[in-house]
């Protein structure tokens, strides 16, 4: 007796085949979140930057003149004395006039009248050493003088800006002295040379100050020689400009 053992080998590898042919479902892994970088903000656009810059904030590499003189005429009262004589003191009091052709070009006219005191020195010598000084007397002046002025600036001054102008004068005119009335004599020629600064607190308005030396020949009471004279002395005054507003005060 034999075992017929086909039939079951046929069916064991039906069914393996069977198992082997089924799909078992294919499960996908989950995609694994990326991290990137936060996005950049847009620009802004160019309206929406900050517009607070004014005309008065930005500043130029060439500043222009405020204060301009072309075209402008200057009155000035002005108070001297004298500063080079030891023995007789000159006060006097001035009245000037200019016209600036340029900013810093002049034509100006200067009358002047003095008085002349004599000083203690004066008395000292007279008393004590018998001695004779003599002396020019001016009366009054009228000189013409061409001024330029190559210096402008600015300076702080009592938590102000001022702004300044330094000039040079030169000219010539007339002096009266106390022989000038005597037969045979006249008005006596002069001549002026001299610096100044102007400092200008408003559009119209200016404190001029200058040392101006006026030189001329005269033969004082007492001698018979003459001599040339040097009246030396320091101005002071106010300084009044017309048209009253600058022209250039969109400079500062």
């Amino acid at each position: 007796m034999g075992l017929d053992l086909t039939g079951d080998d046929a069916s064991k590898a039906e069914e393996q085949k069977t198992e082997d042919t089924t799909e078992t479902p294919a499960v996908e892994p989950s995609p694994t979140p990326s991290v990137s970088a936060p996005a950049a903000p847009p620009p802004e656009p160019l309206d929406a930057l900050p517009t607070d810059i004014t005309q008065e904030d930005r500043v130029k590499s060439v500043q222009r003149k405020v204060y301009r003189k072309a075209g402008r005429f200057e009155l000035t009262p002005l108070v001297s004395f004298s500063i080079n004589d030891p023995y007789y003191s000159k006060l006097g009091a001035s009245l000037r006039g200019a016209y600036y052709f340029a900013d810093t070009l002049a034509l100006s006219a200067r009358a002047s009248a003095m008085q002349v005191l004599p000083s203690e020195d004066v008395r000292t010598a007279k008393r004590a050493f018998q001695s004779k000084i003599y002396h020019s007397v001016p009366q009054w002046s009228a000189m013409a003088d061409v001024e330029w002025a190559p210096l402008y600036g600015k300076v702080a001054f009592l938590n102000s800006i001022l702004h300044f102008d330094g000039y040079l004068l030169g000219g010539a005119g007339v002096v009266r002295t106390q022989t000038s009335a005597l037969e045979g004599r006249s008005v006596n020629i002069g001549a002026d040379l001299g610096v100044g600064m102007r400092f200008v607190a408003k559009d119209f308005l200016a404190v001029n100050v200058a040392l101006i030396n006026t030189s001329y020949v005269d033969q004082p009471l007492g001698t018979s020689k003459g001599a040339i004279q040097n009246l030396m002395t320091i101005n002071a005054g106010i300084s009044l400009f017309f048209p009253l507003r600058s022209t250039g005060k969109e400079g500062e």
